[in-house]
């Protein structure tokens, strides 16, 4: 009998070049065959930095940061980068111009998150390659389209979006790189019905449902893997009476939909970073590792895959 597949599943690396590192050594370290990125790659800010009193400044999360030497500021711009920021060397002048004119911070914020996908897709090429673990790569609702040139482009990372991928001869890969609306109108944002069309044009595709493995972006609705804060329509976060926030359910009533018709092996989820979890949908368990990529922590997820069953599962922190 063939041994089982083992799979390591992350989502939300959002940027956190010190979380990608350690996602790439995860293979050596959990003996995985196959490593999966579930979606939103891109980081979320960028950081200016410029000359000032004969050095470098910039301001990350609040704190001021002053640097002397080329050496000390390219070592601030490798921590910027750990915890997901996107550096960036400019002036005072050039800054304000920019912050004036959204559209192109947007073009420049692009431009740099394609460089930085670029960096680690060629970092997975070097540590990997020929190693016989494969690096399978998807986009979440923070992500922009060109991004997915960057991942096809290699000749060794896989890119899993709106695609069948078969992971060994038994199991096959559904990918949905999409989520519902969400009150911050990212840039890969479906209705439900369209969410619902993809997967079930997707699934056709499929050999075997009961074998396969969802690998949606987006949550179930009303399960443990999509509790999310409650926020007001100025997206502040709503507190319950005894200071705690209030939690909603805010996954894919389609993506909940599609798994109990099909009833794949497994749903692997992310998107909601606080809901890290297990759960289960009729008779296929659904994973959210969740994310702490802003403190550099790696959350995963460990799957060992028999034909026709899970034969474990770990969550892991690293």
């Amino acid at each position: 009998m063939a041994p089982p597949t083992r799979v390591f599943f992350v989502a939300d690396l959002h940027g956190s070049e010190r979380c990608f590192r350690k996602f790439l050594n995860a293979g050596r370290v959990y003996k995985a065959g196959v490593l999966l990125i579930g979606g939103d790659i891109a980081g979320k800010t960028i950081t200016p930095l410029w000359r000032e009193n004969g050095g470098w400044v910039g301001q990350y999360f609040g704190e001021r940061r002053h640097v002397e030497t080329e050496t000390e500021l390219e070592r601030f711009e490798a921590e910027l980068r750990d915890l997901g920021s996107l550096p960036y060397r400019t002036t005072p002048g050039e800054w304000a111009d920019l912050s004036a004119h959204r559209s192109r911070l947007d073009d420049l914020f692009q431009s740099l998150a394609l460089e930085s996908l670029a960096a680690w897709v060629r970092l997975a090429e070097s540590r990997l390659q020929g190693s016989g673990i494969r690096t399978l790569v998807g986009l979440g609702n923070d992500d922009f389209d060109g991004m997915e040139a960057v991942v096809r482009a290699s000749d060794y990372v896989e890119l899993t979006d709106d695609a069948v991928l078969r992971v060994d001869d038994r199991h096959e890969l559904l990918t949905l790189a999409y989520s519902n609306p969400t009150p911050w109108h990212t840039h890969r944002e479906l209705s439900e019905e369209a969410i619902a069309r993809r997967i079930d044009a997707l699934a056709a595709k499929l050999s075997d449902t009961t074998r396969a493995v969802f690998n949606c972006h987006v949550p179930p609705l009303n399960t443990p893997l999509d509790l999310a804060p409650r926020l007001t329509a100025d997206l502040t976060k709503v507190m319950g009476p005894g200071g705690d926030e209030e939690l909603v359910h805010v996954g894919s009533s389609a993506v909940r939909a599609a798994i109990e018709r099909y009833q794949p092996l497994a749903g692997l989820h992310g998107h909601i970073h606080e809901s890290r979890g297990v759960g289960a949908v009729g008779r296929t368990a659904v994973y959210n590792p969740g994310s702490s990529y802003s403190e550099g922590i790696l959350l995963g997820l460990v799957v060992d895959f028999e034909p026709d069953r899970i034969r474990s599962h770990v969550l892991t922190t690293g």
